[in-house]
């Protein structure tokens, strides 16, 4: 009989409290009237065990699946339409024998198992298990009761693993080439990633490396992430809590979630394209590469920040007093309903003015591009700021005054060069400098 399962659930947009809760019992039938109970500290872990649980009762009732216990020596070899379920009891070491593609491990403490090349391996282990399971091929699932757990598998690109955890500090490896889905549970916990096709739902406090394919993470009912990108297309879907983001050298899909109190600090990929979203609360988007698009999201001020691409910078779904800041590359910055500031880069930034007061900043040595203003239609609202020019720059700035069809023009003394299309002129109160 081969034994099919189903992904773990976890409930959306929490903080993550709906996998720790009371530890819960699985019974799991066994050969000669038998039954191996397991217990979880993970309401989500327990009713995939269940699951499994069913199908190997399913299998014992027809035969076609055998229990042995290591308390009764070495298992009995098995005829070819048999698969087998070890019992780990007491062995600190299980060497799954052939035919034998299950370990239920009830041993408290530290246990070890070595998994197999077999498809369709399954590993359940007890709350008070500290489980370590390694394997370098195959395919299977294992689902932790608690503990701290430190699962290494790795494998080809036909490999798949899922990977559960429970409320430990746990470490988790899936490397090579195989896909896995990584079900971290509410500790604090590693995760590392090859160059399959990943999927993490985290839910405790996690850092995960990514590797070099494309990586999903369900963040919605995480407390805090840590994600280094590595080469890989990222996408992360947010939830109340904080996320830190480096991108890597890939692509990065980041989408923050409505209701979020942590803070996101989120750098995208340097290989461009990058889509980032904040959620509520405090955020620093940073671009990465070509192409990217950065949106503030909230009522809560944000920082946006261009790369060295040609990036758009958007405060159009933000009520707040956002700063956008260019680059280097030619950007578009757009503002929103808030009393928004934009901070000119050594590029050229075109500037589409929210409904709120701007300020437009330039920093001495740090600006040198130039930046083109549309949607201020009276000047008496224009605040420019100089930051670290010299006591004369303002004077200069209006001296350097021309029109040209109809908007004006000013040069600062770094060479930096801004127009405000729809205004004629500017005056000393248009200025702050500091």
């Amino acid at each position: 009989m081969e034994m099919t399962f189903l992904t773990r659930t976890h409930a959306a947009g929490g903080s993550g409290k709906a996998n720790n809760m009371a530890a819960t019992s699985v019974s799991i039938p066994g050969s000669s009237n038998s039954t191996v109970t397991l217990n979880f500290d993970s309401t989500a872990n327990s009713g995939l065990a269940a699951q499994i649980a069913a199908q190997i009762g399913a299998g014992v009732a027809t035969g076609s699946i055998v229990t042995a216990y290591d308390t009764a020596g070495p298992p009995p070899a098995l005829a070819a339409t048999v698969r087998g379920v070890y019992v780990q009891t007491e062995s600190p070491i299980a060497i799954l024998p052939p035919g034998y593609t299950t370990d239920l491990v009830t041993k408290s403490g530290p246990a070890v198992v070595l998994g197999s090349s077999a498809n369709n391996q399954v590993v359940l282990s007890d709350a008070k298990t500290n489980l370590t399971f390694l394997a370098g091929a195959g395919s299977g699932t294992v689902v932790a009761g608690g503990g701290t757990d430190r699962l290494l598998v790795t494998g080809g690109s036909s490999s798949s693993w899922a990977l559960y955890t429970g409320n430990g500090n746990d470490i988790i490896a899936a490397l090579g080439a195989l896909s896995a889905t990584v079900g971290a549970g509410g500790g604090t916990n590693a995760i590392l990633l090859g160059s399959g096709h990943d999927l993490v739902i985290s839910q405790g406090k996690d850092l995960i490396s990514a590797g070099s394919a494309s990586v999903t993470v369900d963040a919605s009912g995480a407390k805090s992430d840590f994600v280094q990108g590595g080469s890989s297309h990222l996408l992360f879907l947010g939830g109340a809590g904080g996320a830190t983001i480096l991108g890597g050298s890939g692509s990065d899909t980041y989408f923050g979630a409505a209701g979020s109190t942590g803070s996101q600090y989120i750098q995208g990929g340097s290989g461009g394209n990058n889509l980032l979203i904040a959620g509520d609360g405090a955020a620093t988007l940073a671009g990465g590469g070509n192409n990217d698009q950065l949106f503030a999201y909230g009522s809560v001020q944000q920082y946006l920040r261009a790369g060295a691409g040609n990036e758009t910078l958007s405060a159009a779904l933000s009520t707040a007093n956002d700063t956008l800041a260019g680059g280097s590359g030619k950007d578009q910055l757009i503002g929103g309903l808030g009393a928004d500031k934009f901070i000119a880069g050594t590029g050229q930034a075109t500037v589409t003015a929210g409904a709120g007061k701007s300020v437009f900043e330039f920093i001495n040595h740090h600006a040198g591009g130039s930046m083109v203003v549309n949607g201020i239609f009276d000047p008496n609202s224009i605040k420019i700021d100089l930051d670290g020019y010299n006591n004369d720059a303002v004077n200069k700035a209006l001296q350097s005054q021309m029109v040209t069809n109809g908007a004006v023009s000013i040069t600062l003394s770094d060479g930096t060069t801004v127009t405000f299309d729809n205004i004629t002129s500017l005056n000393r109160s248009n200025f702050t400098s500091h």
